[in-house]
C-alpha cells in the first residue's frame, strides 16, 4: 500500500492508494507544517536523550488511516514531504502500538523513485561485501564484529575488508565483476549541512563523499551505512533531498539501509545480526528489518547476554553495561573493576571505565530494588525505529 504526504501551510494531506484501488483515497490530517516541525523536533529531541515518550501523541494522526485501508502485514510503502523525511514512522502508533508491530516499512523520496529502484532489483545476486573500522584513530569494535558476523551469516558469498584494508580501491575491484547483492558499510559517517553532498562515510583512504558516489556506479540490491546519522540528508526546493541516500540510489543500488541518528552500538549490532539472517534465510529486506526490529524491541537483559557470551570476541564491557541496565549495579561495578584494571591506566578506556565504575558504586548504594534481567532494555524507540528502509522492499 502507497501513503504519500504532502504538507501544507494549514494542514496535511494524506493519499492512499492499494492495489484494488482505482483512484488514490485522501486523508486530511490537521496537521499543519509548523506544527509538524515542532512536533518532529521534539520527538527526535526525546529519543536523543532517551526520554520516556508518550505512546499516542499528535503525530500518532498520520498513521491513525492506514488501519482502515491495510491489514497487519501489509507492505506499507511510505511517501515522506518536507519534515516527514525525518520522522521515524515506524515508532508511530496505529491501533495503540508502534506501526512497526502492525507492519513492514519502506520509504522513497518520491512515488517515482520507486520505479527507478525496483528496476535493479535482482534477486539472482549473491555476492556479499563489508567495509568496517576504517578510521585507525576513531576504532570501531563493534562495528568490526558486526561485519564479521555478516561475512559468517553469507559465508563464500561475503568478501571482509577491515581497517586499512577497507578503502575506495577495493571497493572499485570487488564491485568490478558483478553487481552485489548487499554492500555494508560499518564506519563513521558525516553530514555537512551546509554542503550536504560533501556528507559522507569514511574509507581507510579518505571520505566517501554523496558527491564522489554520484559519479561512480555502485551496483548494489542493498547498501547499508551503519554509520551515525547516515540518513540525514539536506532537503532543496521542490523536496529534493540531496545527501547519500539519494547519491547511493542514483549510483546504482536498488535500496539503502541507514539510521535517522547516532544509534547505540550493542543494539544496532544485534539488529543487524537478525536483519541479515532474515535476509539469508530468504526474506524480503523491508520484513527482515520490521522482524529485527520487533526482535529488539522484545528482547531481554539475559537474551543479550546470552548472544554476547555466545559470540566470538570477547564482549565483556557490552555485559557489563547490560547489568548496568538490568539494575544490578553491584555485578556492573565489579565488571568494570576488573576492566580497569586491565586496561592501560593512560587510556581512553581507562577512563570510560573509571567513570562507569564510579556510577556504578554510587547507583548499587541508592538501589532500593532487585535486578531484573527480564526487562527489555531495548524497547525505547531510540534504539529500534532510527533504521530506514529507503527504496525496493523485496
Amino acid at each position: 500500500m502507497l501513503a504519500e504526504y504532502f504538507v501544507t501551510e494549514r494542514e496535511t494531506f494524506l493519499f492512499l492508494l492499494d492495489d484494488d484501488a482505482d483512484a488514490p483515497r485522501t486523508e486530511r490530517i490537521p496537521l499543519t507544517r509548523d506544527t509538524l516541525r515542532a512536533h518532529t523536533t521534539e520527538l527526535v529531541s526525546a529519543l536523543h536523550a532517551h526520554g520516556t515518550l508518550p505512546a499516542d501523541g499528535p503525530l500518532s494522526a498520520l498513521t491513525a488511516p492506514l488501519a482502515q485501508v491495510s491489514a497487519p502485514g501489509d507492505l506499507v510503502w511510505i511517501v515522506p514531504h518536507d519534515t516527514l523525511h525525518y520522522l521515524p514512522f515506524s515508532m508511530l502508533h496505529v491501533d495503540g502500538a508502534p506501526l512497526a508491530a502492525r507492519n513492514p516499512l519502506c520509504t522513497t523520496p518520491s512515488a517515482t523513485v520507486m520505479r527507478y529502484c525496483q528496476a535493479k532489483h535482482d534477486s539472482s545476486r549473491r555476492r556479499v561485501l563489508a567495509y568496517a573500522d576504517t578510521a585507525h584513530d576513531r576504532p570501531l569494535p563493534r562495528a568490526r564484529r558486526q561485519a564479521e558476523e555478516l561475512a559468517r551469516i553469507f559465508g563464500d558469498d561475503a568478501v571482509l575488508r577491515l581497517g586499512p584494508h577497507a578503502t575506495s580501491t577495493a571497493l572499485d575491484t570487488d564491485l568490478g565483476p558483478e553487481p552485489a547483492r548487499i554492500v555494508h558499510f560499518g564506519c563513521h559517517g558525516t553530514f555537512v549541512p551546509e554542503s550536504p553532498l560533501r556528507s559522507g562515510i569514511t574509507l581507510a583512504d579518505g571520505d566517501l563523499t554523496a558527491e564522489r558516489i554520484l559519479n561512480r556506479s555502485l551496483r548494489a540490491d542493498l547498501v547499508t551505512l551503519s554509520a551515525c546519522e547516515s540518513g540525514v540528508n539536506a532537503r532543496r526546493p521542490g523536496d529534493e533531498l540531496v545527501g547519500l541516500t539519494r547519491s547511493l540510489i542514483y549510483a546504482g543500488a536498488a535500496s539503502v539501509l541507514v539510521t535517522l541518528w547516532a544509534v547505540d552500538e550493542l543494539s544496532a549490532s544485534l539488529l543487524m545480526a537478525d536483519f541479515y539472517r532474515e535476509l539469508a534465510a530468504g526474506a524480503g529486506k523491508a520484513v527482515a528489518l520490521q522482524r529485527a526490529q520487533n526482535t529488539l524491541r522484545s528482547i531481554t537483559g539475559d537474551e543479550v547476554i546470552r548472544r554476547c557470551e555466545q559470540a566470538p570476541g570477547s564482549y565483556a564491557e557490552d555485559i557489563a553495561d547490560v547489568r548496568f541496565r538490568c539494575g544490578d549495579f553491584t555485578a556492573a561495578r565489579d565488571a568494570y573493576s576488573r576492566l580497569l584494571d586491565a586496561a592501560d591506566p593512560d587510556g581512553d578506556r581507562a577512563a570510560r571505565f573509571l567513570a562507569a565504575e564510579t556510577r556504578s558504586r554510587w547507583a548499587a548504594s541508592a538501589a532500593d530494588r532487585s535486578p531484573d534481567y527480564k526487562r527489555r532494555i531495548y524497547s525505547n524507540p531510540y534504539h529500534w525505529a532510527a533504521f530506514v528502509l529507503v527504496g525496493d522492499w523485496r
